[in-house]
Formats: structure tokens, C-alpha cells, sequence
């Protein structure tokens, strides 16, 4: 079941033919990915499609998930803005880590600076004690 939709979403229009894959189904649905695939091998979807690239990803029609009662005619409408929603919050969780990365590697190179600034000032008064000897 998709997450109602919030003020100021933008319902998105659906062709019949627009497709999701069985981890998007399963997501959508609230099912364990194991009954998602047992339903497309019992054919539950007539219109699913295999692609022929890369792992082979099955695609289904949301029309057929429609059909087939997996979805409400009036939820089609919200899956886009649901993955949409989805997607963006990836993207920040990785963004999240990268700053927290990159926060970790300033740290590191303002201890560096530091302990160099104390090597420079340390030889600057060997330098200046041994010249006066």
C-alpha cells in the first residue's frame, strides 16, 4: 500500500504500459519479494515482460497490477511520487554519508596540520638555538 499522498504532491499520469519491477512491487504492495516472484511464475500478470539486458529484471504493467487487485486504480497515480519520494531519500542518505566522510577527513587533516605546525615551530627554535651558539 503507497504512503498517502502530501500537500503539495503532483499526482502523476500513468500510461497502461508504464512498468515496476518485482522489488518495486513488492515494496509497493507491503509483500515479501518470495511471494511477489511465486505470483509472477502463476502468471498473475499476463503483460509482464523480462528484459533482455544486464540480470534480466522483470517488468509489470501497473495496469496488470490493477487488474489483479494488487493495486487501486486511484494508488496508480501515486506510485511515481512514492518512488520519486524513494529515490530522493537514497540520495540523501548518500549524500549524508559522503558528509559525514568527508567531515571525518577534515579532522584527520586539521590533527595533520596541527602536528606540522608544531614540527615547523619546534625546528624554527632549533634553528634559532643553534645559530645563536
Amino acid at each position: 500500500m503507497t504512503a498517502p499522498m502530501k500537500p503539495g504532491d503532483t499526482p502523476a499520469s500513468y500510461s497502461p504500459g508504464t512498468t515496476l519491477t518485482l522489488s518495486e512491487i513488492a515494496d509497493l504492495t507491503g509483500r515479501d519479494i518470495k511471494t511477489i516472484k511465486t505470483w509472477r511464475a502463476a502468471n498473475r500478470w499476463p503483460n509482464a515482460v523480462q528484459d533482455q539486458a544486464g540480470r534480466k529484471t522483470w517488468r509489470v504493467p501497473v495496469s496488470d497490477l490493477a487488474a489483479a487487485g494488487d493495486l487501486e486504480p486511484s494508488q496508480i497515480e501515486q506510485v511515481e511520487n512514492e518512488f520519486a519520494a524513494r529515490r530522493e531519500s537514497k540520495e540523501t542518505k548518500a549524500l549524508r554519508e559522503q558528509v559525514i566522510r568527508l567531515e571525518e577527513k577534515l579532522v584527520a587533516a586539521h590533527a595533520l596540520a596541527d602536528e606540522r605546525a608544531n614540527t615547523i615551530a619546534l625546528l624554527k627554535s632549533l634553528v634559532r638555538k643553534g645559530g645563536a651558539a
